[in-house]
């Protein structure tokens, strides 16, 4: 790869941090959308995305990424979000495409920064968890912990960063292993349900994915042993 395209992901963070402190009205802005995004404020943040018109789009694509940086927010709100305002399927490929490149903005910065940087953002136990993985499944580790619901995807790919992961195994896991989630919270953000059926469905889709997560397992674990 060539040296320009690895320190990308710094190159592009230190653009966007002097953009922001060059322009206070983009400062005022991601404050506010930062408000949303804690508060889990979805008719909020629908306003706001909706405020910049034509423009939508990249701003949900771009808080997306943002959001990676200032974790635990959890990037499901812009997924529901993304489908009520642009409708299901486009709403869906957007929040694909967005968290697919969320993830390579972490996985790239944690490479270039280094393990030593990056265990003070994730817990040396975190860490640790997914060198586990690894060793139990190898390339596939980086699927079977993106269809896993309780596995914090931001943190996830920054941990990833800092192991022996290739680039097109974290593309690949990420780009498969994230899809359920995506559909499934499109879904929800698509439609409107009462907060009881909301909550069935949640459970109902967790249930599923750890049942999938147990075959994946063991499919995986079957096929490294033989």
């Amino acid at each position: 790869m060539k040296p320009w395209l690895k320190n990308l992901p710094l190159i592009l963070l230190a653009v966007i941090i002097i953009i922001f402190a060059a322009v206070p009205v983009l400062r005022a802005n991601l404050w506010t959308a930062t408000e949303f995004l804690v508060e889990a404020d979805f008719l909020g943040l629908r306003r706001y995305v909706l405020s910049f018109g034509w423009a939508a789009p990249a701003v949900s694509f771009f808080l997306m990424i943002f959001q990676a940086f200032v974790s635990p927010i959890p990037s499901i709100l812009l997924f529901t979000v993304n489908a009520a305002i642009f409708g299901g399927w486009q709403g869906f490929w957007l929040s694909w495409f967005s968290s697919l490149a969320s993830a390579w903005f972490c996985f790239g910065l944690a490479r270039r920064l280094g393990r030593p940087l990056i265990s003070k953002l994730v817990k040396d136990g975190f860490l640790a968890r997914v060198d586990r993985f690894l060793g139990q499944y190898g390339s596939p580790a980086v699927l079977v912990t993106r269809v896993v619901p309780f596995m914090p995807f931001d943190f996830t790919s920054y941990a990833f960063g800092v192991t022996r992961v290739s680039w097109w195994d974290f593309t690949w896991g990420t780009a498969c292993g994230q899809t359920p989630a995506i559909v499934f919270y499109s879904f929800l953000g698509h439609r409107l349900f009462t907060p009881a059926q909301y909550i069935l469905y949640l459970i109902v889709w967790i249930l599923v994915l750890l049942v999938v997560t147990l075959c994946l397992r063991r499919l995986l674990k079957g096929r490294r042993h033989d």
